[in-house]
């Protein structure tokens, strides 16, 4: 059922929400923080809370409308979605089109914007004015992990709520236990267990996820030692069982390679890559470095 629990944490902002649900709720607002997973579960809860019709607090969760949001099929309700890929002026122009037709099944329409900093300055501006003065049914949540990015003008236009920061990092034990299925199917070359063992990193929050990826390349280093025989302590000796494996099943050449290309990913993490990106890299990118022929 859909409710504000499946938000960990930020009770003080869950309660704000609640109450705004209850009362009079902006037309536009703006999600920010830096777990792209929170703000997506964030925006769904509040999607059903403004499409709601059960009575009491909203979103009710049982509700017809309630249930079509956790569906993923209610008519009123548009989620963008593009990943890192710059939204363009002709998706604002869509959205203008789409919100000029009254609702289908309610008296709401609400419009969902994920990764809104990729917005380009042509797009923001044509959105100005759907932004400061929507139709009457219309309710607008822009998500952004980089909300400085937005202009100026835009950011003026919505009512803002931010998440609590995630935790920064994540211990060592834990990314050793989060990468050893990893590495383990690097070294028998199963790509479809890499792809698994990737997607078990998706949930990790932004700033923890490159502290796990330098983990992942400590650990490459310590198989490109290994596979040179060069006489040297391993910096993860929790993973010196998958480093071993992994030096015997790829030459130290491309290990080196595999170990630039983790260089690549931290920035694309600290340029808030997608984590379906990252996931599709350590399983594609990193398999071809290691095998193709």
């Amino acid at each position: 059922m859909i409710s504000f629990d499946a938000l960990a944490g930020n009770n003080a902002l869950k309660n704000s929400l609640k109450h705004a649900l209850n009362e009079r709720f902006p037309q536009t607002v703006l999600l920010s923080g830096d777990d792209p997973a929170a703000l997506k579960t964030l925006a769904t809860v509040l999607a059903a809370g403004i499409l709601c019709e059960g009575t009491g607090s909203h979103p009710c969760g049982n509700c017809l409308p309630c249930r079509k949001v956790e569906q993923g099929v209610h008519p009123d309700l548009m989620i963008v979605d593009e990943g890192e890929a710059e939204l363009k002026v002709d998706l604002a122009r869509q959205l203008k089109a789409e919100n000029a037709i009254i609702p289908n099944d309610g008296e709401r329409r609400v419009t969902v914007i994920h990764h809104a900093q990729n917005l380009n300055p042509m797009a923001q501006n044509a959105l100005l004015k759907e932004l400061e003065e929507p139709p009457a049914y219309a309710f607008f949540i822009l998500t952004a992990e980089q909300p400085d990015s937005l202009l100026q003008t835009v950011r003026s236009r919505c009512t803002k709520f931010a998440l609590e920061p995630s935790q920064a990092a994540v211990s060592d034990e834990e990314a050793a236990s989060l990468l050893a299925p990893y590495l383990s199917a690097v070294a028998e070359r199963r790509e479809d267990r890499m792809m698994l063992s990737a997607m078990g990193l998706e949930k990790t929050p932004r700033r923890a996820l490159s502290g796990v990826l330098g983990i992942l390349q400590a650990a490459v280093r310590d198989a490109i030692f290994v596979s040179k025989a060069l006489p040297q302590k391993p910096l993860q000796p929790a993973l010196r069982k998958q480093t071993q494996a992994l030096a015997g099943a790829v030459s130290a050449e491309r290990l080196l390679a595999v170990y630039d290309f983790i260089d690549v990913l931290i920035d694309r993490v600290s340029r808030n890559a997608a984590s379906a990106a990252v996931t599709c890299a350590l399983t594609s990118d990193i398999y071809r470095i290691c095998y193709a022929s």
